[in-house]
């Protein structure tokens, strides 16, 4: 099975945006930011820019005199993100995908990737593309999680879809996390013709609401959810259950807590 993310179901964005957003997007996207050096007056592009998280971040860091643009091969990703407002920077949000980039050559001076690269079927069409449509001087940021087993809640999860539903189900919550080595990214950013690569490990702390719902929470805030919903109420109620129980030793109160490592990727035009 794959990971459709552009005929997700309904709820999908919203619970993308309100939950994952909020504990493990946003902070990832200030560290984004920060490596990209985004600064007043840049002209930004956030491919795969989903809800519009790091899109909006970017908008702060530019400024009035910057210009943000967002990409995103989901409409209802792009319409969760059209409902937010950021100060800083114009942001304008366009429906595409990121081997045809609809732009013009060396039209932004910083390009970010935030969780995408992982997903997309041709990595290096979509590289070569992001560097054909980054300015001469330009900076790219590429973000991807790191292997499933360093990030514990995911770990967990996929382990009871796997029980419950198979290893098929079990693999789509994997997705996000096949991106995982650091010399393979590397490797993409250099073969597209990028200079001065460097990728490094940031540990995102990331802290989540309602424990006993974690699971629920996680699978539908992305596209596993549509098989997650076909399965029984029993199956889904032994998923929620299980990981609910084998989260206990990451609780703090009233939230569960982890660090989901991140390959973070630099690189100039």
């Amino acid at each position: 099975m794959t990971m459709d993310w552009g005929s997700a179901a309904p709820v999908v964005p919203l619970n993308y945006e309100e939950y994952l957003g909020p504990a493990m997007f946003a902070p990832l996207s200030r560290v984004t930011a920060d490596v990209v050096e985004a600064g007043p007056g840049d002209v930004a592009l956030d491919v795969a820019c989903g809800t519009g998280i790091l899109t909006r971040e970017l908008a702060r860091r530019l400024g009035e005199r910057g210009r943000v643009t967002g990409l995103d091969l989901g409409e209802g990703m792009l319409a969760i993100a059209r409902d937010h407002n950021a100060p800083g920077a114009a942001i304008e949000y366009v429906r595409g995908g990121a081997d045809q980039l609809p732009f013009g050559d060396g039209e932004f001076t910083i390009v970010t990737c935030q969780q995408g690269l992982q997903f997309f079927p041709d990595r290096p069409a979509a590289l070569a593309e992001i560097r054909r449509v980054l300015a001469p001087a330009g900076r790219v940021a590429v973000a991807c999680w790191g292997a499933t087993f360093e990030h514990a809640g995911w770990a967990l999860i996929a382990a009871a879809l796997d029980r419950h539903y198979g290893r098929g189900v079990g693999d789509m919550l994997r997705a996000p996390f096949r991106l995982c080595d650091p010399a393979e990214l590397r490797l993409l950013l250099e073969e597209a013709g990028f200079g001065s690569v460097v990728v490094e490990i940031e540990r995102v702390a990331a802290r989540f609401p309602d424990p006993e719902h974690f699971a629920l929470r996680v699978i539908s805030a992305g596209p596993v959810f549509t098989a997650f919903s076909a399965g029984t109420a029993e199956q889904q109620a032994a998923v929620t259950s299980d990981v609910a129980a084998a989260l206990e030793p990451y609780r703090d109160g009233d939230t569960v807590a982890f660090e989901m490592p991140s390959l973070l990727g630099v690189a100039h035009g």
